[in-house]
């Protein structure tokens, strides 16, 4: 019985040991979780391969810029019945008679000048590129903003589960304190089965709890393309706040790297390069071209029997279109409309970043006040639950009394809790619209 009893406590050790070990291993940092969703998320992978076709795109030869050169070459053959009578009384016929012929060609047509609309596409193609890298960058702060949002969450509600568990361990004391009474004869019935509910209602709010930890955990490993069924725990369990700086430093920041902004004004590039395209098309064409050319034929019948040529041929070509029913002068208005709403897009961008952000310092502001409140608050009802658990020992107030303390102490603890998270989100927010959100979280 002995010798069972250690077996039971030595393996009892060991489990605690495996579950420990495992716990470290799945502890992780914002930082790391980062780096693993900049490189496994299918998302961004889709994303880079998508920048890589419009920087591939971005070249003169897409451009119209460099000369187009083919080679080509052909094989003929002919066999023919045929009768011919010719003036002098001859007559030549033949049946199933073989002709051959080879042809075989170099050809170069260049675009010259085509009213400096190669230049403008070649821009067009740059734009595009940097675009695709913009939304690239946009598509990963994006990411990474959601995931901090979710961390940050999971962060929130490992406390809140922590907070849940200390109170469900109050609960239980003053559930055995009312059975330690029933069983002197000094209790009551009505305040037991009260302790035994209040107990019961905790422990489902811890399971309550649990499940919306996995909810968070399952979102990060969505995240970063890792096992959903995997336990995830954040690193710390602390969310630190590090402030915001002033709205007119920020605008000023804004200004300068937020992408929205950024993808406004390439917009309005891009309007300004396709305007230039279009009255390219006013431009008369002119283009250079040239050709080396070789045949051989062979005739079993005809006056000649075989015939052989070589030469070059060049040129310059030139278009003007003098007339196509006004879809061109359609195409440019159309262009000079799309450029003003570019242009009214961009305005529209800067007000609603600037509007955005002095909004989120405003609710800040308001949050810092409340947070120095519920400090005072948490701290007050810390010492009324210690408090009321000694009254509650000594039988100075019932476990109504006592139960009424301990809800307002686990809310004042919930609020704060929940309005640390929801300055961080806001911090996350301000850092995103300023651009400075890698730098704030890596």
């Amino acid at each position: 019985m002995l010798l069972k009893k250690k077996t039971e406590i030595f393996a009892l050790i060991l489990f605690i040991f495996s579950f420990s070990a495992f716990g470290q291993q799945d502890r992780y940092s914002l930082e790391e979780l980062i780096d693993l969703t900049l490189q496994e998320n299918y998302q961004l992978q889709i994303m880079r391969k998508q920048q890589q076709m419009a920087e591939n795109l971005n070249t003169p030869g897409n451009a119209g810029m460099l000369p187009m050169v083919g080679i080509g070459s052909e094989r003929s053959w002919e066999i023919q019945t045929s009768e011919a009578n010719l003036f002098t009384g001859e007559t030549r016929s033949g049946d199933n008679a073989l002709s051959t012929l080879f042809n075989a060609m170099v050809e170069v047509d260049w675009m010259v000048f085509d009213g400096f609309s190669m230049f403008a596409r070649r821009d067009r193609l740059g734009y595009l590129a940097q675009m695709s890298d913009l939304e690239t960058r946009f598509f990963i702060e994006q990411t990474v903003s959601d995931l901090a949002k979710t961390y940050y969450s999971l962060v929130r509600e490992k406390r809140l589960l922590e907070t849940l568990e200390q109170f469900k361990e109050v609960s239980a004391y003053r559930l055995e304190l009312e059975e330690r009474k029933r069983a002197v004869g000094s209790g009551s019935a009505l305040l037991y089965h009260q302790a035994v509910v209040d107990y019961n209602s905790d422990s489902a709010l811890v399971v309550d709890q649990e499940m919306n930890m996995r909810d968070q955990e399952i979102q990060i490993n969505r995240l970063i393309n890792r096992n959903p069924r995997l336990a995830l725990q954040p690193q710390s369990d602390a969310i630190d706040l590090q402030g915001i700086a002033p709205d007119g430093e920020l605008i000023e920041m804004a200004e300068k790297n937020n992408r929205d902004l950024e993808r406004a004004k390439l917009e309005e590039m891009l309007t300004e390069a396709n305007y230039r395209i279009e009255k390219g098309e006013r431009y008369p064409q002119v283009s250079l071209f040239g050709n080396y050319a070789f045949s051989h034929q062979t005739s079993e019948l005809g006056i000649i029997e075989s015939s052989q040529s070589r030469g070059a041929q060049f040129g310059i070509r030139v278009r003007f279109n003098l007339y196509d029913g006004g879809r061109q002068n359609t195409r440019i208005e159309n262009v000079v409309l799309e450029k003003e709403s570019a242009d009214i897009y961009q305005k529209d961008t800067r007000v609603f970043i600037e509007s955005e952000l002095v909004r989120l310092i405003s609710r800040y502001e308001a949050f810092l006040q409340q947070y120095r409140l519920l400090q005072e608050s948490v701290e007050a009802a810390d010492r009324s639950l210690s408090i009321a658990r000694e009254q509650l020992q000594t039988g100075a107030i019932n476990g109504y009394e006592f139960r009424q303390t301990q809800l307002a102490a686990l809310q004042v603890e919930n609020q704060l809790i929940d309005l640390k998270y929801a300055m961080r989100i806001i911090e996350i927010d301000v850092y995103r619209l300023s651009g400075e959100l890698m730098e704030r979280l890596l």
